[in-house]
């Protein structure tokens, strides 16, 4: 990897002519002070550590700016973090939580590339659900089945376009996406597939009070702002209460099924590690059973012993 030869030759030659020869480095081995460009407590930065972390391909200029940009973030770092360790009191709470988040991140990652294992939910394990809870599925806000377009007020065919939209036959569909799209910056077509009403209205700069009320009595709307018009048309509607029909179900079942089919999965692989590990003397259960994840059974027997014998 080239990088920028004349700007590190350069500034290299600088700071020998200004430094001492050496230093200890925190390990304890002796580096060049040439190198050094900043010390803070015991750390110190080098050249070499910053040349590292510039790309190649850079003007001298971006490299130089690069080259400071790096230095001050780590000065910064190095003496916040410093001064804040000397004047914070629950360091040491701080210190388990950043451990914490990196164990929770790698175990994280770990079991993520485990669930490439886990099998798909089936389309016959939805049904047999919805067929047995389906009923007991009640939307908490309207859906609606639609077409909606966003065109500039300048269109010369919205005049057109409103007339399309008003009546969306097929042949008028045909005339929107042949003639009205040219201009449009926002289209949608759902006939055949139920979508959430506030997914729908978040896209309209207008503000629907009461969704249920405006759809139990409005299969077209348009208002206009910003230089452009807003057309939408209901095909079909269900409200907040009603029973959730099988095609918007459906997507609701299959992701809760598989939460359930990662959360199984997880229990089952951390169980098999946990029992590995043990036979393996890496684990190694006192009080606790970590893979019935409970205490021990005789454990919990005889504290059950002592608490009749004290009453």
């Amino acid at each position: 990897m080239r990088k920028p030869i004349l700007f590190i030759s350069v500034f290299m030659a600088s700071a020998s002519l200004q430094m001492p020869l050496a230093c200890s480095s925190p390990a304890g081995e002796e580096v060049s002070a040439e190198k050094i460009l900043v010390e803070v407590g015991d750390s110190a930065l080098t050249v070499r550590e910053v040349v590292s972390r510039i790309p190649s391909g850079l003007s001298e200029q971006d490299s130089l700016d690069l080259f400071n940009s790096i230095v001050e973030r780590w000065v910064r770092t190095m003496m916040l973090s410093d001064l804040a360790s000397d004047n914070i009191a629950d360091l040491e709470k701080i210190d388990r939580m950043a451990e914490d988040y990196r164990n929770n991140l790698i175990i994280e990652r770990y079991l993520r590339s485990k669930q490439g294992e886990i099998p798909a939910v089936s389309e016959q394990s939805v049904k047999m659900y919805y067929a047995e809870h389906g009923s007991e599925m009640k939307l908490s806000a309207p859906i609606i089945k639609g077409i909606y377009i966003k065109v500039a007020d300048s269109e010369e065919r919205l005049g057109d376009i409103r007339k399309w939209m008003s009546s969306p036959t097929s042949s008028a569909i045909d005339n929107i996406e042949k003639y009205g799209l040219r201009q449009a910056s926002q289209y949608e077509y759902f006939k055949d597939e139920w979508l959430d009403w506030a997914d729908v209205a978040e896209q309209i700069p207008y503000r629907f009070y009461d969704a249920d009320a405006f759809l139990g009595s409005a299969r077209d709307f348009e208002t206009s702002y910003g230089g452009s018009t807003y057309i939408l048309h209901v095909f079909d509607y269900l409200p907040t209460g009603s029973v959730m029909p099988y095609e918007y179900a459906s997507r609701c079942i299959a992701d809760m099924m598989e939460r359930e089919k990662k959360a199984d999965y997880r229990i089952r692989l951390l169980t098999s590690l946990y029992s590995k590990s043990i036979e393996e003397g890496r684990l190694k259960p006192g009080l606790y059973d970590p893979v019935k994840r409970k205490m021990r059974q005789e454990v919990a027997s005889d504290n059950e012993n002592k608490n009749k014998k004290r009453t």
